[in-house]
């Protein structure tokens, strides 16, 4: 059961880059073909960066 809600969360956590990557495409940033996410917890806050890439260089970013 364990391994299941790990994979679904996994999938789950795919889905949701692959719409936030797509969106982005359709935006105003071109060429966009990476998407990478830092998320930290420190025990009372928490911080989440994406940073979109095309060719392995950023083009864009956004954070929480």
């Amino acid at each position: 059961m364990q391994e299941a809600m790990h994979a679904a969360r996994l999938v789950a956590a795919q889905s949701a880059l692959l719409a936030l990557l797509i969106e982005q495409r359709g935006d105003h940033i071109e060429n966009v073909d990476g998407v990478s996410v830092t998320l930290a917890f420190d025990g009372e806050t928490t911080g989440l960066d994406v940073i979109y890439t095309s060719n392995g260089m950023p083009v864009g970013g956004e954070g929480a």
